[in-house]
């Protein structure tokens, strides 16, 4: 969690609070389990065995989606503020585990999925903390968990068996992997009373994370072929799902098709699109860490997309025999 979007003394005092207890529940966790929740390629998902130092070292709106949108939930007690944030944490954390489970990431699996368990039976129990059974926010709970599990479902089916990804599997696999931190929103709107931004919240979310994923699919395309990994970007390369995974090595012929369709280019007008989506879900919503946060992406991907465009010019010119230098 950077430092600019920590936008004040208390906010910055509660993220350090919400760390402190982290590391508080990773010590009391038995062994070898207390070992995973201090390792970076628990979250990471890489062989490194990096210690996780700080929840700051995670994608902001992992567990920092509450100070992302700051402005509209100060309003909480420093109590109330924490308990949601921790509840939130330990959900999603468990999300992020789940999801390296199924993509073969996780190692040892027995432990990662004993570890999985122990964060998501730690955010439920934070939840029932803050909510009522009668409480409305179990609705919502109940609602975006089907989503969650629908997600990666969707994923396991896909990898398991692969076969080409249209845009509606990419939306409902990126929509559910949101669905816990959407459920964090959830939980500070309810308090606060401010139900009205839920909507807005949860369509900037679930913009954002549909273009962020086909940014990285878009970016890991070469990788993604190589060990057998299917996504929507390798699914644009070829109707044959099966053909495109069992010829690894053709880079060339795949790269020659982005080529010739300026594939590259076309989605990333669409991550570029979805990401001003996100912005405009949000518009009449006091949201400026947020508003910052997807600009961050967005000038990322226009930089992406300067680079396609450049090195297709460059491409025809040189095909051409043209000297752009002259």
């Amino acid at each position: 969690m950077h430092a600019k979007y920590l936008r004040s003394r208390r906010a910055k005092r509660l993220f350090d609070d919400l760390d402190e207890l982290y590391f508080q529940f990773a010590s009391q966790l038995p062994s070898p389990l207390d070992a995973l929740a201090q390792l970076n390629s628990t979250y990471e998902g890489d062989n490194e065995q990096k210690p996780f130092e700080s929840l700051r070292g995670l994608n902001p709106v992992l567990v920092g989606t509450p100070w992302l949108f700051w402005e509209t939930f100060e309003g909480l007690s420093d109590k109330t503020f924490l308990l949601i944030a921790e509840a939130g944490t330990y959900y999603v954390l468990a999300s992020v585990v789940m999801d390296h489970i199924l993509d073969g990431q996780a190692k040892p699996i027995e432990a990662m999925g004993l570890f999985h368990q122990a964060l998501y039976e730690r955010g439920i129990a934070k939840y029932r903390q803050a909510f009522s059974t009668s409480s409305s926010f179990w609705d919502h709970f109940e609602r975006l968990a089907i989503d969650h599990l629908a997600g990666l479902s969707e994923e396991y089916v896909l990898q398991s068996h692969p076969q080409r990804i249209d845009r509606e599997a990419l939306i409902k696999m990126a929509h559910g992997k949101v669905s816990p931190i959407v459920t964090t929103i959830v939980g500070l709107a309810e308090t606060l009373d401010k139900t009205a931004v839920i909507v807005p919240i949860e369509a900037s979310l679930k913009h954002i994370a549909v273009a962020s994923q086909l940014l990285d699919d878009i970016g890991d395309w070469k990788h993604d072929l190589q060990v057998g990994h299917m996504t929507y970007y390798l699914s644009c390369l070829t109707p044959n799902a099966a053909g495109l995974l069992t010829e690894r090595s053709s880079l060339d012929e795949h790269q020659r098709k982005i080529d010739a369709e300026w594939l590259d280019v076309e989605q990333m007008g669409e991550v570029i699109e979805g990401l001003n989506r996100s912005l405009e879900a949000v518009r009449d919503v006091d949201c400026p860490a947020w508003i910052d946060y997807v600009n961050g992406y967005k000038t990322l991907a226009n930089e992406h997309m300067t680079g396609f465009v450049a090195r297709h010019i460059m491409r025809i010119l040189q095909q051409l025999d043209i000297n752009p230098n002259d």
